[in-house]
């Protein structure tokens, strides 16, 4: 009997279960609200399904989860996954189906997004695969909707074989989509800052970055006042603390000063909003980050890539070094904590050009600098053009298993920069920023009174009391620095 054949007959999609992956022993293993998992199961309760919520970095492992499935009976499990861990995650998801083989398993997130109908065929356990947006398609899901008519998605028929339906269109208008409440979520055991996503999508075409795989190309926008609405909900119920999570958040500039006319107007006094996952340095200017400033903006990091204008131009950045001072000068002196984030081994790079990058990073009172190896993620120009060279060092897809970012392990080598070289370049650029700490701990130290401990807390989790004490210990106070980094 097709199992899930009989599921769209009967119409028996009313429990669900929302799981987010599990990262173990990384650095994406940790207590964070899940953004995509917040609009899901919103989108669902706000179509009278019932929904939970199953966050590994905050519920456990496999046997909570198991114990979880056995108490609510979920008749569809949704399991969100990036690539990194792709493999421990698959596992999860075949012990899930040997297990409870009467549950219905979709998979959506950045991993099913990138791969598409592939994951059906090397993870058997899952039922259907959800690409891009998925609040619409797992609401058809769970509405009894034809399979074949639900676009997005893929999906494996009773004999075996596996269709993929026609793309789905993205969605244009934001405002339609309910923001998260995070009603499903233990939010109290949550670090007590709210991650927003104020847009979808980034027109840019930098060769390296999977948003077009993943998100679209295509930039849309949630209204000022809808971002509003959003940040006035959170406020009213004692949160002052936001993280925008867009991947080009000031890319319309006037919609920036929309925002925060909105906050003014509502007398939402005393934010913590931060830019954290990156803004585009071209599009900022004095008067905006001041407007940005008086309305509760405190933290920025810019994409950087490079300090040479060659490396920028073989990544198609977009933005020249001197765009890019000109915004952290600007930030800098506005008293702004300014992050910058490099990029290393990029094409064409050499080590001139990499020493001009650790130049710019030591240039300005930054409040930090990361430099981070290059991965080339499926579906980008970076990709084909390593593939085109054959510069892989270590063959696709299955480095994205356990690839990171912060992880001294270069993916691939080119004629500028061997594999020896590369290791070297990411060694000595991040021990010359763990050197340049006057800056930061200066403003650690100014950080760290009564008020701003509380802030701590609400971003980190750990308490203030204790940090305190912590810090009064001087070998200890020097591991904090060494961890705030």
């Amino acid at each position: 009997m097709d199992y899930n054949r009989e599921k769209d007959k009967l119409n028996m999609f009313k429990k669900i279960l929302l799981v987010n992956a599990e990262y173990p022993k990384s650095r994406y293993d940790f207590l964070s609200l899940h953004t995509g998992l917040g609009y899901l199961s919103e989108s669902l309760s706000g179509g009278g399904i019932e929904n939970d919520i199953f966050d590994p970095a905050l519920d456990g492992g496999y046997e909570n989860l198991s114990k979880r499935i056995q108490q609510i009976k979920p008749d569809l499990i949704g399991y969100s996954m990036m690539s990194f861990s792709y493999q421990h995650n698959y596992d999860i998801i075949s012990k899930i189906k040997n297990d409870f083989p009467s549950a219905v398993i979709v998979a959506g997130g950045p991993h099913i997004s990138t791969f598409g109908e592939m994951v059906l065929c090397e993870c058997r356990a899952i039922d259907i695969a959800v690409m891009f947006e998925g609040e619409q398609a797992l609401s058809d899901i769970c509405n009894e909707k034809a399979k074949d008519e639900i676009g997005g998605i893929a999906y494996r028929k009773f004999d075996g074989k596996i269709v993929k339906t026609k793309p789905r269109p993205l969605t244009e208008d934001l405002d339609r989509i309910l923001f998260p409440r995070y009603k499903r979520f233990n939010i109290s055991k949550y670090p007590k800052v709210i991650p927003i996503v104020t847009s979808r999508g980034c027109p840019y075409q930098c060769i390296f970055c999977p948003i077009g795989s993943v998100m679209g190309n295509r930039f849309r926008a949630r209204s000022a006042a809808n971002v509003a609405d959003e940040v006035e909900f959170w406020y009213h119920k004692g949160f002052k603390d936001f993280s925008i999570a867009d991947d080009v958040f000031n890319l319309i500039e006037q919609r920036v000063y929309q925002i925060c006319d909105e906050i003014e107007k509502r007398r939402l006094w005393g934010l913590r909003i931060r830019c954290s996952n990156g803004i585009r340095a071209d599009r900022v200017n004095r008067q905006l980050l001041l407007r940005m400033k008086e309305a509760g903006f405190y933290c920025l990091a810019f994409g950087v890539e490079s300090g040479s204008n060659k490396v920028l131009k073989a990544l198609n950045k977009g933005e020249t070094v001197e765009q890019i001072e000109k915004a952290i000068k600007e930030a800098c002196n506005l008293g702004y904590w300014v992050e910058l984030f490099f990029l290393l081994g990029s094409p064409s790079e050499t080590w001139p050009d990499i020493k001009e990058s650790i130049d710019l990073a030591l240039k300005y009172p930054i409040y930090d600098a990361k430099f981070y190896n290059l991965i080339p993620f499926p579906n980008t120009k970076l990709y084909k053009w390593i593939q085109d060279k054959n510069y892989f060092i270590l063959h696709p897809p299955g480095y994205l298993n356990y690839a990171m970012h912060h992880v001294n392990e270069p993916i691939f080598a080119t004629s500028e920069l061997t594999l020896k070289e590369r290791k070297k370049a990411f060694r000595y650029a991040n021990r010359i920023i763990k050197k340049h700490t006057k800056a930061k701990s200066l403003e650690f130290d100014k950080w760290l009174t009564k008020q701003k401990l509380s802030d701590y807390y609400n971003i980190t989790g750990i308490r203030a009391d204790s940090i305190a004490w912590l810090y009064s210990k001087k070998w200890i106070a020097k591991l904090i620095r060494f961890l705030m980094r």
